[in-house]
Order: C-alpha cells, then sequence, then structure tokens
C-alpha cells in the first residue's frame, strides 16, 4: 500500500469537500455512546459521524460522510491546534423542517406517475409540554399532511417531549 494517504489528514480548516471521493465533510461528534447515526439523525436533526465516548489524544474532528477521511485540524508550522472536540451533550437540535417527510398517499402517488397530485406542506404542531415546531411533509392534501405529521411524531423518536400534538397551522408552500 506504498504511496497511499493516511486515513487521518492533517488540515489548516475544515476542507468543503473530501479530496478522495469529493463527498461532503462532516463534524465528528464524540460522547454519543452507542447511539447510532441515523438515531443521532432523528435525535439531533444533523448530519454528523459518530466518534463514540473515548476521544483520542490528538481528535479528527471532521470525517468524509462515507468515511474514508477523517481530517484533524493543524497550525500551519504542521503542530496539532488547539480544538475542541464537539460533544453530543453540547449539541443543540436543529429544527424538524430540515427533514422532508412523505406521506404514504404521495408515495403512492409518485409510484403511479401522478406527480402532479403532490403537494409541500409545513405543518406547525405544539405538545402537550408546550414544545412548538414545525415539520415538512410532502403530501395530497392537508388533511394527509396533518395524518402524516401524527403518525411520525408518535411512530419515531424524533427528539419531540410528548406523545400528543395538537396542529397548529398547515401550509402550502409553493416550490
Amino acid at each position: 500500500m506504498k504511496g497511499e494517504r493516511p486515513r487521518i489528514i492533517d488540515v489548516m480548516r475544515k476542507p468543503r469537500k473530501c479530496p478522495v471521493c469529493g463527498g461532503r465533510v462532516w463534524d465528528i461528534i464524540y460522547g454519543t455512546g452507542d447511539m447510532t447515526e441515523i438515531e443521532f439523525f432523528l435525535q439531533y436533526r444533523r448530519e454528523a459521524m459518530m466518534g463514540g465516548d473515548k476521544i483520542p489524544r490528538r481528535p479528527p474532528i471532521w470525517a468524509c460522510a462515507c468515511g474514508c477521511k477523517r481530517f484533524r485540524k493543524v497550525n500551519p508550522d504542521g503542530t496539532d491546534a488547539p480544538v475542541k472536540p464537539k460533544m453530543l451533550k453540547n449539541i443543540r437540535k436543529k429544527p424538524l423542517g430540515v427533514i422532508e417527510f412523505t406521506s404514504e398517499k404521495a408515495h403512492e402517488a409518485i409510484t403511479e406517475g401522478q406527480h402532479e397530485r403532490i403537494r409541500h406542506y409545513k405543518v406547525t404542531f405544539t405538545t402537550e409540554y408546550g414544545e412548538k415546531d414545525t415539520m415538512s411533509i410532502s403530501a395530497v392534501s392537508k388533511q394527509d399532511a396533518e395524518i402524516e405529521t401524527q403518525s411520525v411524531i408518535l411512530g419515531l423518536n424524533l427528539g419531540i417531549d410528548g406523545e400528543e400534538i395538537k396542529i397548529e397551522h398547515v401550509e402550502e408552500v409553493i416550490k
């Protein structure tokens, strides 16, 4: 394997894309325990690579989305730059609206080639604990968007406190 680049690449700033595969570069989040990347995505709505609980002595802080390379921040002279690894306990949730959900009826319309039936909605809701958020839903009607919102909130662990929601507002978004 002579001439192959190391798995961890020293960089002075976060690369926009991986120099090997061209993929996006994500943050590495440490202190995640045995949480999976999909659990992290649903809970915190961020794309990231899980770094586990053990932080290496010279930690890489960014990683290629496919995992082929990791990146460690260094000073211009090549010495390690002082960095504070990102820890799960310090990560704030992004709004739920960053994920686009699709209702079953909209999925059927797509499968049947009836794309003109698909509408995009922003559904604002409140939980019984007063937590308010907005979801992005592709559906065939406002009622379908409301039903999908109820189904998603009750069926997935999305980092929402509560088990009951009240739909506040459904707005069609023209794309």
